[in-house]
């Protein structure tokens, strides 16, 4: 049978490729981090000990997982963060990003993030924040989107239809008091981000702490990332929450006017 270039790895997967890719995202989901060993691994992935432990060994040897203490169990190598970290840097958006976010940062006195739409989650790929004061933030982790304003201002054009496609059916997952879970609301909260020229997250991630975003735009005008600030909820009110919008609106146009795009308004 003749099968089409490009289609041999979408309809006959390589399983041993499956299996330590598997592998891979089990470290990474193991609460804490926590090391795993070969009897554990070998039962969530259905394989026997030897098979796992032979997959174990060739991920090792690229130092995509290390055997370390206690003996015998595995945690994630840094391969796996060598990787990563290249990837925000293949986008364009994040040359373009850096040096901006830096001056942002400066001016507002809060932490300023950059975050790129990762299926239908956000991840957080730049974290930028004044010393002492800086909102620690989950780089690299893949997060809700509904919750925050990053997430918002990459959900900025989407029609009903496509956000409930998306994000998924009500209800959505509360995180806190304040978080919206009905898609007709969130649908609701970002036409009005649209009129306002920035997003909110009003305490809806986590209590205490707010959030403002805008979307970032290619040359296509297409929403490629976002750019928010997050602070401390008594900080980010009253005028200096419409500061720190106006500061964004801008930050979101000059990173996307850097990577090519053309218009007066990325809202």
């Amino acid at each position: 049978m003749n099968i089409p270039e490009g289609a041999e790895s979408a309809r006959y997967p390589v399983q041993a490729v499956e299996r330590a890719l598997s592998i891979v995202n089990m470290l990474a989901d193991s609460p804490g981090l926590r090391p795993l060993g070969v009897t554990e691994i070998a039962a969530q992935l259905g394989v026997s000990k030897s098979t796992a432990h032979r997959l174990l060994t060739t991920l090792a040897e690229f130092n995509f997982v290390t055997r370390g203490v206690p003996a015998g169990k595995y945690r994630l190598g840094w391969a796996v963060y060598q990787v990563a970290h290249r990837l925000p840097h293949a986008t364009g958006v994040h040359a373009s990003a850096q040096p901006l976010m830096r001056v942002a940062c400066d001016e507002l006195g809060e932490t300023v993030n950059l975050a790129i739409r990762f299926d239908s989650r956000m991840i957080i790929v730049e974290s930028q924040g004044p010393p002492g004061i800086r909102v620690e933030m989950p780089r690299g982790v893949p997060c809700l989107m509904h919750n925050s304003a990053a997430g918002k201002a990459l959900l900025l054009d989407l029609d009903l239809v496509a956000l409930s496609d998306l994000v998924g059916p009500d209800p959505l997952p509360r995180t806190s008091p304040r978080t919206i879970t009905a898609v007709g609301a969130l649908h609701a909260n970002l036409a009005a981000s649209r009129k306002r020229g920035y997003t909110f997250d009003d305490e809806e991630g986590a209590e205490d702490f707010c959030c403002v975003g805008a979307p970032v735009r290619d040359h296509h005008g297409e929403i490629v990332a976002s750019v928010s600030v997050t602070g401390p909820a008594n900080r980010l009110v009253g005028p200096r929450l419409k500061d720190a919008g106006r500061r964004l609106h801008r930050l979101a146009l000059d990173i996307s006017q850097g990577i090519g795009f053309a218009g007066e308004s990325t809202m």
